[in-house]
């Protein structure tokens, strides 16, 4: 049987200065909706492959509910459809920073999404941060997060924008782990495998590890999305 027995139907349709994104929606066999983000034509997220984006937070949160409850603060860089935030929320972390650039992915989480993240942004431990997130980057104050958790592309060389490549250089980590409390973890999603991203971050972070995530995708097929994470370590900022 087929879990989608309707045709996607474009909701919304912007374009911006990085490109046109696109919302669409298809019903499920279920009868509920399914939601799909398409930037210049191409895909970036889907509702129903969650599975990878909740564990994106899974993964990290024996780390951060290690830490005593004040120091449980994360970034999350890409809010998306909510989940990786929602998951986080869900566990008990102290403070949440989430930055997203796109005002339409921001009010979408406010309306056609908040039914399937739990109202995620309306929660009062979170913190909405509308900028680019090398911005962020580069003015974060040091050691404030133990968790840095980056959903922005479809992986470190299938970026949705080409800027965005700064993100994942040499330099970037070193950044990123300057960020980090020691222990901190720093996790990346990706839509594919990236063995020269998990190369180069183990120059920088402890415990560098590839986690395979099998997710359902769209007309019955299952794919595999990968989670790269480490740890800054003692001296590693």
């Amino acid at each position: 049987m087929n879990s989608f027995p309707s045709e996607r139907e474009v909701i919304a349709r912007h374009a911006t200065e990085e490109g046109v994104i696109q919302l669409q929606r298809r019903q499920q066999a279920d009868g509920s909706p399914a939601y799909e983000i398409i930037v210049d034509g191409v895909f970036l997220m889907a509702s129903y492959n969650q599975a990878s984006e909740r564990a994106l937070a899974e993964r990290a949160l024996p780390a951060i509910l290690a830490r005593p409850r004040d120091q449980r603060r994360i970034l999350i860089g890409g809010l998306g459809m909510g989940f990786t935030l929602q998951t986080a929320l869900a566990a008990d972390v102290g403070a949440v920073d989430v930055v997203e650039l796109s005002p339409h992915i921001i009010q979408w989480n406010h309306t056609h999404f908040a039914a399937i993240n739990g109202r995620a942004l309306a929660d009062p431990r979170v913190t909405l941060v509308r900028d680019d997130l090398y911005h962020v980057l580069k003015t974060a104050p040091a050691a404030v997060y133990c968790a840095i958790l980056l959903d922005v592309d479809n992986g470190p060389s299938w970026l949705a924008h080409e800027q965005n490549a700064r993100l994942y250089t040499d330099e970037a980590f070193t950044r990123w782990a300057t960020l980090l409390m020691e222990g901190g973890i720093f996790s990346v999603w990706s839509a594919q495998a990236e063995p020269d991203f998990l190369r180069r971050m183990e120059a920088v972070f402890d415990g560098v590890a590839e986690a395979v995530i099998r997710a359902p995708g769209s007309d019955e097929r299952r794919v595999d999305h990968f989670i790269y994470s480490g740890s800054r370590g003692r001296g590693k900022q």
